[in-house]
């Protein structure tokens, strides 16, 4: 009785551990492959419609993925979907999508250091210069990492608006003619538009056709000119006029936690690829934007540049603009505002030579 039973339990266990086995087979056929558990799939997001700052991002993003060999999918939301300009901050910190550009501009509480590269563009003369100053002010200055940080983003590099210039009903040969011209333009260019006889209007740039036809503005600071196309400004400003109103670096933040969770080659193929992004930046937008330039040119828009001299004039505004952040900044409580601009100032000059 006793050798029964145990051929018996004998038998029983073997038909369990085969059973088991093949329910392992079976799980291990449900799982992903090593390939699939690899991939990474992040939301970005934008809220304006899709231009060429977001064309270095995207590249950047496919450029880790072919150096780290791992499929990273990404989802693209414009146009504000997933959130508005002032909200853009949060919404990475918050997982609300993964990685973007924000205008800091837009929220000047929460970030008044890197709001310094974003507002005074008229001392950059271009943007690879532009986006070298404004990465080694994040990277060399404690407070301005530091305001990332606190919104539980990763910093990476910065992308940008190549150079600001103005679309208009009329022509602008000099700067003598912009004198009483309402122009389309926002934050610190707004005073320098001022004082060179110019008046600023603030309007969203997705209303400039309309109060362009209404004549309610009279031209359009526009940057990037590809976005030409999109508003339709050629049908109702014919003049164009190369101002070189600077370049605007704009930070590319990624969610802190997202970041993390990346595998260690990723995130060091991301860090080591952020270095390379400044030249890369440049040449992906200037590239595109020499080439809406002659798209305005052929669509029957009338192309002038300003001269030498009263490009110059506009450098020497650019100063004026900078003591103006400087101590707006330093009004409203940042301490360390004069320290920051110094430090971006020297890059800036570093970088120019």
């Amino acid at each position: 009785m006793k050798k029964g039973k145990s051929s018996r339990t004998l038998i029983g266990s073997a038909y369990l551990l085969f059973a088991l086995a093949v329910f392992g087979l079976m799980l291990g056929l449900a799982l992903p492959t090593s390939t699939e558990a690899q991939s990474i799939k992040l939301k970005y997001g934008s809220y304006g419609p899709q231009s060429v700052i977001d064309d270095p991002i995207l590249w950047y993003v496919n450029e880790v993925s072919k150096r780290s060999g791992t499929k990273i999918e990404v989802e693209t939301y414009f146009g504000g979907i997933l959130a508005k300009p002032a909200d853009c901050l949060d919404a990475i910190g918050t997982g609300v999508y993964q990685i973007g550009w924000i205008s800091p501009a837009f929220t000047p509480a929460k970030t008044p250091i890197a709001l310094i590269p974003n507002g005074t563009p008229l001392i950059v003369p271009t943007l690879t210069v532009g986006c070298k100053a404004a990465d080694e002010l994040v990277r060399t200055f404690p407070p301005a990492a530091a305001e990332f940080e606190k919104a539980n983003v990763r910093y990476l590099f910065h992308t940008g608006i190549w150079q600001y210039d103005v679309i208009c009903t009329k022509p602008i040969k000099t700067l003598e003619d912009i004198k009483g011209l309402r122009i389309r333009t926002f934050g610190y260019l707004s005073k320098a538009w001022a004082d060179l006889g110019g008046t600023p209007v603030m309007v969203p740039i997705s209303e400039a056709y309309d109060n362009l036809q209404k004549g309610s503005v009279d031209g359009v600071a526009i940057s990037p000119f590809s976005l030409y196309k999109g508003l339709r400004l050629y049908e109702v400003a014919k003049h164009f006029t190369k101002f070189d109103l600077g370049c605007l670096p704009t930070p590319v933040l990624m969610n802190m936690a997202a970041f993390k969770k990346l595998p260690e080659n990723v995130q060091k193929v991301m860090l080591e690829l952020a270095k390379e992004m400044p030249e890369k930046v440049d040449e992906i937008i200037s590239k595109q934007e020499l080439a809406a330039i002659e798209g305005m040119k052929k669509d029957g828009v009338n192309a002038y540049e300003l001269s030498a001299s009263d490009k110059a004039k506009i450098k020497e505004e650019g100063k004026t603009i900078v003591k103006t952040v400087v101590d707006d900044l330093t009004s409203k409580g940042v301490s360390n505002a004069k320290e920051a601009m110094d430090i971006y100032l020297s890059a800036i000059q570093k970088y120019s030579k």
